[in-house]
């Protein structure tokens, strides 16, 4: 009977089992919850910017006109270097039959003359274009009778040049030119059948060659060499 009795004691203390089911479901719920947090946010907001940042199939990104990496990074175009053959200034009366030693010439002795327009619609002067170059100014030439490439580089060359221009002043004076010229921060443009190349592109000690009018390159050299005062004083 004792026996009996102790059996009946540890029954009576037990706590009541609680059901297994409910948390269970409980874990499951949770586990699901933390899930989502973690993958299915992040694959949503992934999947929503694929149209603009990245292929569908998830391979390399692909640039878009409003992308943050759709403009290319502009390629440098410096040009051929030649070597400095002085700043010497031709005296009224001396011959200028000076061998320079590019062509276009880029460097060597010359005439302390400017120009009256920055689009010039004749030829200008070996010992004129120097004079310009030596000051910091670029020239923009071309050997063809095409006037859709003469419009071409004048525009570019009025992106910079109209900046020098009076508010007051309609079109540029000769006085505005060569204003601009004497400090180096004109863009002229003139014809030049003398060289072999269709387009030449010329600062201080450097000539471009091109065949067609490329904006990039042509904004390149120009941004490199406009009032360039280190590069013209060499």
């Amino acid at each position: 009977m004792a026996k009996q009795k102790t059996s009946n004691a540890s029954q009576t203390q037990r706590p009541p089992s609680r059901p297994i089911v409910p948390i269970i479901a409980v874990v499951v719920f949770i586990c699901a919850a933390g899930a989502y947090l973690i993958f299915g946010r992040g694959a949503s907001q992934s999947g929503a910017a694929a149209p603009s940042g990245a292929a569908a199939s998830g391979g390399a990104p692909i640039s878009t006109a409003s992308g943050a990496g759709s403009t290319p990074t502009p390629v440098p175009f410096y040009g051929t270097f030649y070597p400095s053959q002085g700043h010497a200034h031709l005296d009224p009366g001396t011959p200028d039959d000076f061998k320079y030693n590019s062509n276009p010439p880029t460097s060597g002795p010359h005439r302390e003359q400017f120009t009256d327009s920055f689009l010039s619609p004749t030829p200008l002067p070996s010992y004129v274009q120097v004079h310009l170059l030596e000051h910091g100014n670029v020239l923009l030439q071309y050997s063809c009778k095409c006037d859709d490439v003469a419009a071409a580089l004048g525009a570019i060359a009025m992106d910079y040049d109209s900046r020098l221009i009076p508010a007051a002043d309609l079109q540029p004076t000769a006085q505005d030119v060569q204003n601009a010229e004497e400090q180096g921060e004109a863009v002229i443009v003139a014809p030049y059948p003398s060289m072999h190349q269709k387009i030449a592109l010329t600062a201080w000690t450097r000539v471009a060659s091109l065949d067609h009018v490329d904006h990039a390159k042509v904004n390149s050299f120009i941004n490199s060499y406009l009032s360039n005062r280190t590069n013209a004083s060499q």
